[in-house]
């Protein structure tokens, strides 16, 4: 019945407003009845081609419009099809936001094993802050604590990649990370960094993801903890080998922003095996730090862990090296978080709008273009991707006062020698025989690692207890779990040498009747593994070699000498045959040299090859020092020779070398490659390898470290501009001082020759500086494209490159002759004419009693090179020693 004063269309209205009620809630109950059926349904097989495959290249399609889960209380975690979750598509992919760990029901069947001792440091999330408590904690790293009247903690968000990462690592990182996080974010890839096919781990569409289901248990229940999965469209990599990895970890700013993170609160990117301590984790929660002010610009708002680095065993700790990662910043100037009014999105590589930023857009902090075409208010500079942490410059590494680290690097710490392996054959930087190579052939950091377990790196590695820093993981505190990693990686060592010494003559393994060792270790149980049988006492070193003799009269000494004094030579071939070398010296000169040089060389029975230079480069330089692309350069000052005008001839001397190699089939056992101008020689190089065991295939020779290293210009600014990567704190490698077997340099020049070609190519790699052969050979180096090379630490092989340490006693000698009013150095630390002391003792570098260079052992180094550095302060010694026919180098070995 119609209510008193209800007219007939106000009736009409109210039947029409009762009819849409009664649709809607039709409608809402069968979407409500059927969400089980987006949430909980598997991928027809259409649906798997296209999600479960790195061959879907396509947009995948449009999901239903899904931003939360409701809690599924018969399944841990929740099942569900990946087409129905949030999604972002982008040029280069799309990302599939899966559910984090408090929007399901977790299935809690992981324990955590935790000490007394580590549970009382892991209990520190009070929810008022202790104040006199959390003063004491910023002045352990010389800050002061943030507000003292109101102090509260910064939440911290957290960012990393995720794939075939052990348990064991992600337990360590969990451990120190401990309710600490407000947001965990992984991103897990459908590919590899080089596009090589993989399997999701942390998806399963049929039934609820064990792996998901640990992992969300892994850093506390008051964090939440996801996996959200990228869907690559990219066809190649191009010239950035790491460009799939930059993309994919954009998901996390997303992430970031879908939890709510605000521009108060810490974003911290990082890689699955590194975490910063958890003490410096809580001082950025409250202490003043610069990196953190509220007036920060973005320009330089990075924080830098300063990590120590354990090499596959907490027992292996890496000496005097310090990784540079993970990286935080605030987060008003993130990505997806700042104000990109006061910040507008600068240039990128790709698509102009993702991956590393251009050169003048904020590339190593040069915003010359940004501010030129009037990008953003004045004093402020671009809000920062996930990729930026990694690659930018711009921020402070901070360690503790007292010198400790504020970060750990579990690095390489995998189950089994299959799973790395596989990393170094499909992950960046790859290597193409990686699955059939010796592990410790694979990187020096493996090597290093293995030699750990022989107990033969002593000079290089700690072990857990003897590191001297106040901060360790705390997951590792645990004796226990501690020993069981290290067991561990002593049987895959052990493991890995039994099948390398399996192998037959034809390269093929032999049959064994034993297959218990082929099944992979359960990583859970790792604590009841069986000592190894290998003792400490045991050595590597024969699996390293091809040879167990080099035959000097079969080996060879090759250099480019083009343009030489008659000095020059004497001092580098008559210290070589003082020796007793019998071998074949091979040397490129000009080929207008005159007749007293040629005379010389000849009687010195040196194979003489001339080298002819073209009349002018066709090597077209076009990246200056200034780092501006595109501007022509002026390469007539550039010297190329005639049979490789493409190439300069720092360049150029490679594929000469190969070609003298072939023309010299006597040449069968060792070869060193090596500089001529500023080098000699005090031993046979070839028979003092054979005493040290080093006939390794490739052998290349570290410079002092870590004095130098490479963030030199000399190496950083090529490769950066080139290849969109930093090399980074390790060693500096001379790439002119190079040894190894015949087969092994081969191998060598063509990988630099492939390198060189590919450098041509490139605008940004074609670079008007002569010194960049040596920036290519680091590079290779240190991203596994050398095969089977080994790096010599300073001083302890046949070759030492004593440039830097002569450069700074030249420099200290001059700065103390400047004081005396002395203004020739030559011979300047002679006294009472004893020519050959020529160096103080302090420096350790000298035999007083013959004036030879040492190596660490003290005995004579093979090769000296580099040795124009001390400028004059040797001259007297070196002319003694040609007028006596460099009577100290006879070898006595």
């Amino acid at each position: 019945m119609a209510a008193p004063g209800d007219t007939e269309s106000t009736l009409s209205r109210r039947s029409c407003f009762f009819i849409f009620l009664l649709v809607s809630s039709l409608a809402l109950l069968y979407r409500v009845t059927n969400m089980e059926k987006y949430l909980i349904g598997t991928l027809n097989e259409n649906d798997n081609q296209i999600i479960m495959t790195s061959k879907a290249r396509g947009r995948l399609r449009r999901p239903p419009m899904v931003t939360s889960f409701p809690r599924n209380h018969s399944k841990h975690p929740v099942v569900y099809d990946m087409n129905t979750l949030e999604r972002k598509d982008l040029p280069h992919g799309s990302f599939l936001f899966g559910p984090h760990s408090h929007q399901v029901n977790i299935k809690h069947n992981f324990k955590q094993s935790w000490t007394e001792v580590q549970k009382e440091l892991i209990d520190d999330d009070d929810d008022i802050v202790d104040i006199e408590k959390e003063k004491e904690r910023c002045d352990r790293y010389n800050f002061k604590l943030a507000n003292e009247k109101n102090p509260k903690r910064r939440r911290l968000f957290l960012g990393s990649l995720l794939a075939n990462d052990s348990l064991e690592v992600l337990k360590a990182v969990g451990t120190e990370a401990w309710n600490m996080f407000h947001t965990v974010s992984f991103i897990e890839g459908n590919v590899t960094q080089n596009l090589s096919p993989r399997e999701w781990k942390y998806y399963d569409p049929n039934k609820p993801s064990e792996h998901l289901n640990t992992l969300y248990q892994l850093f506390g229940p008051k964090t939440k903890v996801s996996v959200d999965y990228y869907v690559s469209n990219l066809k190649t990599v191009g010239g950035n080998e790491l460009i799939t990895e930059f993309l994919q970890r954009e998901g996390s700013m997303y992430r970031w922003e879908m939890n709510g993170m605000q521009e108060d609160d810490i974003g911290i990117i990082l890689d699955a095996d590194e975490i910063f301590t958890r003490d410096f984790l809580r001082a950025m929660q409250v202490c003043d730090m610069p990196e953190f002010n509220s007036n920060q610009d973005c320009r330089e708002p990075k924080l830098i862990a300063s990590t120590i680095v354990m090499e596959s065993s907490p027992n292996c700790v890496t000496k005097d090296r310090r990784w540079h990662h993970p990286d935080a910043i605030i987060g008003k100037c993130l990505k997806q978080v700042g104000n990109e009014t006061l910040h507008p999105p600068t240039k990128r590589e790709y698509k102009g709008r993702h991956g590393m930023r251009q050169r003048g857009y904020g590339f190593e902090k040069d915003y010359s273009k940004y501010v030129a075409e009037g990008f953003g208010p004045k004093n402020t500079y671009p809000l920062w991707d996930a990729v930026d942490f990694r690659m930018e410059v711009g921020g402070n590494m901070r360690s503790k006062g007292d010198g400790s680290p504020t970060g750990y690097h579990f690095h390489n710490f995998f189950n089994n020698g299959e799973e790395i392996h596989v990393k170094y054959r499909t992950y960046g930087h790859s290597i193409k025989s990686a699955m059939e190579m010796p592990l410790w052939d694979l990187s020096a950091d493996l090597k290093l690692a293995v030699d750990c377990t022989h107990g033969s790196s002593n000079d290089q590695v700690l072990d857990f207890n003897n590191t001297g820093s106040s901060n360790m993981p705390i997951y590792y505190l645990n004796e226990k779990v501690r020993n069981a990693r290290h067991q561990l990686w002593k049987k895959i060592v052990q493991d890995e040498e039994g099948r390398v010494n399996g192998k037959s003559k034809n390269g093929t393994v032999e049959e064994s009747d034993n297959d218990e060792d082929e099944s992979p270790v359960n990583e859970q149980n790792s604590d009841v593994l069986v000592e190894s049988s290998l003792g400490s006492s045991a050595s590597a070193s024969a699996l390293y070699s091809t040879k167990s003799h080099w035959d000097s009269s079969k080996s060879a000494v090759l250099g480019l000498a083009t343009g030489l004094s008659l000095g020059d030579y004497q001092n580098f071939v008559g210290s070589l045959r003082a020796t007793g070398f019998p071998g074949h010296i091979i040397l490129g000169i000009a080929k207008d040299a005159p007749k007293y040089i040629v005379d010389y060389l000849t009687k010195q029975n040196v194979t003489i090859q001339f080298v002819e230079m073209a009349e002018k480069c066709t090597y077209d330089g076009a990246i200056g020092h200034d780092g501006e692309p595109g501007k022509p350069i002026d390469t007539s000052h550039w010297h190329c020779p005639k049979d490789f005008p493409d190439f300069k001839i720092t360049w150029a001397r490679f594929p000469i070398y190969k070609q003298w190699l072939e023309q010299c089939p006597d040449c069968t056992d060792g070869i060193v490659l090596t500089d001529v101008r500023d080098a000699y020689f005090q031993r046979d190089p070839f028979t003092t390898a054979v005493k040290l065991q080093m006939q390794h295939p490739l052998m290349v020779f570290e410079e002092i470290y870590p004095e130098l290293d490479n963030t030199h210009w000399l190496t950083d600014f090529p490769v950066k501009f080139c290849k969109n990567i930093t090399v980074g704190n390790v060693p500096m490698l001379c790439s002119g001082s190079v040894m190894g077997s015949r087969e092994g340099i081969i191998d060598y020049i063509d990988t630099m020759v492939d390198e060189f070609n590919l450098w041509m190519k490139s605008e940004r790699c074609r670079i008007n500086m002569p010194g960049d052969d040596q920036s290519v050979h680091n590079y290779l180096y240190y991203t596994n494209r050398l095969k089977n090379a080994i790096a010599i630490p300073h001083r302890t092989g046949p070759l030492h490159v004593v440039g830097w340490q002569a450069a700074r006693v030249f420099e200290r000698a001059q700065e103390e002759a400047k004081g005396q009013g002395v203004s020739n150095l030559a011979n300047f630390y002679v006294k009472d004419d004893n020519w050959k002391n020529w160096l103080p003792e302090k420096y350790g570098l000298l035999d007083p009693n013959t004036g030879l260079l040492l190596n660490k052992d003290g005995s004579p180094s093979a090769q000296a090179h580099q040795v124009d550095r001390f400028g004059d302060l040797n001259k007297k010694w070196i002319t003694r020693m040609n007028e006596e026919g460099w009577s100290y180098n006879k070898d006595r070995l």
